[in-house]
């Protein structure tokens, strides 16, 4: 973990950078010092300076106003999380369907500062091999497909929770560029890193050798699969997206272990780098992960989401099944302990639960993400085979939380299209509680539906009802293909006039200038 951590405090001031998003005043804009400058003279002349930019782009996920709109964006549009004990009036009027461009969480500063180190590295690393003879050009390769694989995560989380945003290759150095650039669409921006990842899928690290932390907490071979998987599933690609998780579960290069009952829910959520991990962001008493803190809870700590009861009234998590008693309290108020509290007895009717210090990792892909992602595609594609092995699939997870049943208890009870794919769906929403992948799993099937009609009414209407609000206004805010999208800051539109507002937000002054670019 101290190797770890150096790796992750190697930054040099280069990336302190004016970025997309940021919105200065013009006199404090050409303060600046000339940057560009200082990169070319002072920065890029060994692999020792790269690899502080590759953790510089690390580091700045660790961020947390990165780590906010991870959970936010994430989460609380979902079914799983209603307000908690603590109070942030931007959070509650977006807990209460009340979401306009004036909210400080719709702001995407902080994602494209991320994108913007990685754009400087991955334009100024290949020049460093003019300058260090010992560079090889398999580390060059190496660092650049960390840096194009995190750029591309960071697009994929804009993308799910704006759709349409600006697509920008070259980084932001100086007063020499401007900050207009005008929205590229979902798919293209997507096709767009579909093809730069798998340009670059073959030079990323298969393991690092003797290194857990590296394995990880770098971008490796599996997590850099594991994304393109991503990508095809919101895509509706569910060829693709079988081929890549295939790939990840057939090779031997950094081996994957589901873990068992026993232990699983300490070791995965609140240790962290478990077996079964594909790629987490890395957190220590240095580098605390407050956002998770902030959100869930802690000791001391009003915590600004509780779970939304999942379990009430339905048989939602099949008996007993360990990822509802072990990832929030079913005491009235239903506090998350997931990635925040240890379970110290494993008594599954009855856990007893001790915060942490807020050190916890923050899981982007682990192995039930490959599994649950395949049988997702697999209900989608259809066929009688594609159907068996989806419930198969599942059942990996499904058993795992429910040490009380037989090995392949669901096996032979879904056989039509429409019950394995609800059977995914509701997995997922299980075996992904809080881990800020509930609300793009309802945007992906909302977008493949059509239309939010069903989602709204089956799903996230519960949660409203449960909160006493008004059913038909909250209907009003939700039942609309753009409303399931984000708005963009109105300080983003003023700083950028080519952007145009999501159409479900826009006032009338932003339609009529969304009427003049148009002619």
């Amino acid at each position: 973990m101290v190797e770890m951590k150096k790796f992750f405090l190697k930054i040099r001031a280069l990336f302190l950078l004016p970025v997309l998003g940021m919105t200065v005043a013009c006199d404090d804009w050409f303060t600046l010092l000339p940057q560009s400058e200082m990169v070319a003279e002072d920065f890029w002349k060994d692999e020792q300076d790269v690899l502080s930019g590759v953790g510089a782009c690390y580091r700045a996920m660790n961020e947390d106003g990165f780590m906010r709109r991870l959970i936010v964006w994430g989460e609380v549009r979902s079914d799983n999380v209603v307000p908690g004990t603590g109070s942030d009036t931007d959070l509650g009027y977006i807990l209460n369907a009340n979401i306009n461009a004036a909210n400080g969480y719709v702001k995407w500063g902080e994602v494209y500062t991320v994108i913007n180190i990685c754009n400087t590295l991955i334009k100024n690393a290949p020049m460093v091999r003019e300058y260090d003879s010992d560079f090889t050009e398999e580390h060059l390769k190496q660092y650049l497909a960390e840096a194009k694989t995190i750029r591309a995560f960071c697009y994929f989380t804009l993308v799910r929770a704006f759709n349409d945003v600006p697509y920008v290759e070259e980084p932001y150095l100086d007063d020499t560029r401007t900050y207009e650039v005008a929205q590229s669409s979902c798919e293209s921006i997507l096709d767009t890193l579909i093809t730069d990842l798998k340009s670059m899928e073959d030079f990323a690290v298969k393991e690092y050798p003797d290194n857990v932390d590296y394995n990880k907490g770098r971008v490796t071979q599996k997590a850099v699969w594991a994304l393109l998987a991503d990508m095809y599933l919101w895509l509706n690609d569910y060829e693709n997206c079988v081929a890549y998780c295939d790939k990840i579960l057939a090779s031997r290069d950094n081996p994957l272990t589901l873990l068992p009952s026993s232990n699983f829910s300490n070791a995965v959520f609140y240790s962290g780098n478990s077996d079964e991990s594909i790629w987490e962001l890395q957190f220590d008493n240095n580098t605390q992960n407050g956002a998770v803190r902030t959100f869930y809870g802690g000791t001391d700590v009003n915590a600004l989401l509780s779970a939304y009861d999942l379990s009430a009234g339905s048989d939602f998590f099949g008996g007993l099944d360990l990822r509802h008693v072990q990832g929030y309290a079913g005491d009235g108020l239903y506090a998350i302990k997931k990635y925040v509290a240890y379970c110290s007895a494993q008594d599954y009717e009855n856990p007893i639960f001790g915060y942490g210090d807020g050190s916890n990792n923050w899981i982007i892909y682990r192995l039930p993400d490959v599994y649950l992602m395949k049988a997702e595609a697999l209900a989608e594609i259809g066929g009688a085979a594609d159907l068996e092995e989806a419930v198969d699939l599942v059942s990996y997870t499904y058993d795992r939380a429910h040490p009380d049943l037989e090995e392949g208890s669901l096996k032979g009870k879904y056989t039509n299209q429409s019950e394995v794919r609800n059977l995914v769906f509701d997995e997922r929403q299980r075996e992904f509680l809080f881990e800020g992948k509930r609300y793009f799993d309802l945007v992906r099937r909302m977008r493949r539906e059509g239309s939010p009609t069903n989602i709204v009414n089956t799903y996230l209407m519960r949660k409203y009802t449960s909160m006493s609000l008004d059913e038909t206004t909250v209907r009003s805010k939700l039942d609309d293909k753009d409303a399931i999208y984000l708005p963009i800051h109105e300080e983003e539109l003023r700083v950028n006039p080519l952007l145009v507002q999501n159409r479900f937000y826009m006032a009338s002054e932003d339609i009529c200038q969304s009427l003049k670019h148009a002619h």
